[in-house]
């Protein structure tokens, strides 16, 4: 619930109430009733509460301590009240309830438990220790009297109450399902975000491994322009045919990619890996890496954003430097982790600390980090990219382990 809209409904309601008092005590005044100074004193100190309840308002800045502040100092203000007319005689120890009952819908449990004990503690203080109302002529009231104003202000307590719950009540439940509907847009808005994400990933991944076989294209078709009266070569034609060929996988595994991008399952992050690593050696032919220990098994999510974000990374790895990359994996603290390592002294130069997805290459801006981050976040995992101190690169892809009981 919004603290804000309550304590601003509750302002509202807090002024209504000090009204009702105010001519309540004025009214025994007016009758004759003696000893009414601390009720008056009490009702006083309404005052500085309504000011600070719309500065809040005003400012804008209540929450959830805020709110149970003002309820508790509230309730001290009518205990007092209570106190110097009547304790527990007084009908308007009704009032509490109202108080509970907002505290209730607007408080988190452990609030709205402790504010309970409050009023409880209160109610029974006023049960045995109070002021009685001392007429001026009587020195008290009479057994029947004090039982017919003991029934007016039962009625009349009613009747506040109805009223307040009638016009506060729905009130708050109208605000409830304001803010429920706009958390709901909000939540919907997040899932097209993911989406979105996720199918710039898959674009940005097969970009990526469309980009060697188009460049051998363009690379045999300079030669062609250049020496157009030779025949074309066997060798490069059937070239040229197996790059149109890969390029055209991608496409069609793009196409499928994207329809299957939100749809996970679970898999042996070894069998994961290999598969991977050997889908990029195609993709890379020139690619190399070194096995320091890829072994450790776990299952975990299994989707093509996953697929995609690893062969990024990989990608992203071979770039940075002119080694072969060194893979390791390991389990640690629930996660299955997969250390990527580039050994190049002039790695760390690709990668800017102030900016973890970010690279200095002159092909990009380092889109493709970005968008694995945010691929794998969406499963509970992380990346880390540091430079090393030998100037080498390193990155850390996290991934949670499924345990057999969520399987």
């Amino acid at each position: 619930m919004n603290s804000h809209r309550v304590l601003a409904r509750l302002g509202w309601l807090r002024l209504s109430i000090a009204l009702v008092w105010l001519l309540f005590i004025s009214w025994l005044s007016f009758s004759g009733f003696q000893m009414l100074t601390g009720a008056w004193t009490m009702l006083a100190a309404y005052l500085p509460l309504l000011g600070i309840t719309l500065w809040q308002i005003v400012r804008g800045s209540s929450g959830e301590q805020a709110l149970a502040i003002h309820l508790a100092i509230e309730t001290q203000l009518l205990t007092g009240l209570l106190y110097f007319t009547g304790g527990a005689t007084n009908p308007f120890i009704s009032y509490f309830l109202v108080l509970m009952m907002v505290a209730a819908y607007s408080l988190p449990l452990r609030f709205a438990i402790a504010f309970a004990i409050v009023i409880v503690v209160d109610y029974s203080a006023l049960s045995q220790w109070y002021q009685p109302l001392m007429n001026s002529t009587t020195h008290g009231i009479g057994s029947h009297t004090l039982f017919d104003w003991h029934l007016a202000g039962m009625w009349l307590t009613f009747v506040i109450s109805t009223l307040i719950m009638v016009i506060f009540l729905p009130t708050l439940m109208r605000d409830r399902q304001s803010q429920q509907q706009q958390i709901q847009q909000l939540r919907e808005q997040q899932l097209k975000n993911e989406q979105l994400i996720g199918i710039a990933t898959l674009a940005a991944g097969t970009a990526h491994e469309m980009g060697t076989p188009l460049m051998t294209l363009h690379m045999l078709l300079e030669e062609l322009t250049h020496t157009p009266n030779e025949p074309l070569n066997p060798k490069d034609l059937k070239m040229m045919q197996a790059q149109v060929s890969t390029c055209r996988q991608s496409l069609q595994q793009l196409a499928y990619s994207g329809r299957q991008a939100q749809h996970s399952g679970l898999h042996s992050a070894s069998a994961w890996l290999k598969l991977l690593l050997h889908r990029w050696r195609l993709s890379q032919p020139n690619a190399l890496w070194e096995d320091l220990g890829c072994d450790t098994d776990a299952v975990i999510a299994a989707s093509p954003l996953l697929d995609q974000a690893l062969l990024n990374l990989l990608n992203n790895a071979t770039e940075a430097g002119t080694l072969p990359i060194q893979l390791r994996t390991h389990v640690r603290d629930g996660f299955w982790s997969l250390d990527i390592v580039q050994p190049d002294p002039q790695a760390a130069q690709h990668i800017q600390e102030d900016a973890l997805f970010s690279t200095m290459k002159d092909q990009g801006m380092g889109l493709g980090l970005y968008l694995s981050n945010a691929s794998v976040e969406q499963f509970g995992g992380e990346i880390h990219l540091r430079p090393l101190r030998t100037g080498g690169s390193f990155c850390l892809l996290q991934l949670p382990v499924i345990q057999h009981e969520e399987q």
